[in-house]
């Protein structure tokens, strides 16, 4: 079977910083392998170690160090999209993600539900629209059987079952596993396993063909709210009072 992982290379959350002055992050943030992807790769790997095949790590823009890992973890191989247009907006990222996954043509696309950057959780829909295949979202369980898989996903109000037989994209979220360390065998193999660079003219896109439909146009911290005022056990005429008081204090009476 041929498992394909999605890895993108974020910001350390845990380094975020913000600069007003720049209107965006403090530069050189160390970044690292988004967390939910970490989980899908957990995933892909223990579906390798059931069925047998390999895992394909892949990445859109430059993540030597998330690719590292993933191939530390156990990946087998790993391939990364570069370019001047890449990477671009989720549906930019998807395009040239399904022209290489249009040649690999896996069994199972495994994919965080979203990064900590963005956060706009697209890019696995987007990928499996493209490629018409079906997807689950919210994967929190799962088990692979007679060639179909048994999926626990969460949903708003408890948690829903399904069964899907590949080809299929799955979307993970952090109650799966928690992703293996790697060991110090790992990471010697992990420099000998091959790491794949193609760039979009590789894929036959265009520049044209991968313009964003979304135009980021900075950052800023959300306006500070003004204290509110709490008024509890007194008399209800003096809370009344009370609340007339502040209401008028802001002009809020006519």
């Amino acid at each position: 079977m041929k498992i394909v992982v999605l890895l993108k290379e974020v910001p350390d959350p845990n380094a975020v910083r913000y600069d007003p002055r720049l209107g965006d992050l403090v530069p050189g943030i160390q970044r690292v392998a988004n967390e939910y992807d970490l989980y899908a790769l957990e995933a892909a790997l223990r579906l390798r170690e059931q069925v047998g095949g390999e895992v394909v790590v892949a990445s859109v823009g430059p993540a030597r160090d998330a690719l590292n890992r993933a191939l530390a973890m156990g990946a087998d191989r790993a391939v990364t999209l570069e370019g001047e247009a890449l990477p671009g907006d989720a549906w930019t990222t998807a395009r040239a993600l399904v022209a290489w996954l249009q040649r690999e043509q896996p069994d199972v696309i495994w994919c965080g539900q979203e990064t900590s950057d963005s956060g706009t959780g697209n890019v696995g829909p987007a990928v499996a629209a493209q490629l018409d295949l079906p997807l689950v979202s919210n994967v929190v369980g799962w088990e692979f059987r007679d060639r179909v898989f048994e999926i626990e996903r969460e949903i708003e109000d408890g948690h829903q079952f399904q069964e899907v037989a590949p080809p299929v994209v799955l979307c993970a979220l952090s109650a799966l596993p928690q992703p293996r360390l790697p060991t110090l065998r790992g990471i010697m193999d992990a420099r000998r396993k091959p790491v794949e660079r193609l760039t979009a003219a590789d894929l036959g896109l265009s520049d044209d063909a991968l313009q964003p439909l979304v135009q980021w146009e900075g950052l800023s911290q959300p306006v500070a709210k003004a204290a509110g005022v709490v008024v509890q056990d007194v008399p209800p005429d003096e809370a009344v009072e009370r609340l007339l008081t502040f209401l008028e204090s802001r002009g809020l009476l006519g």
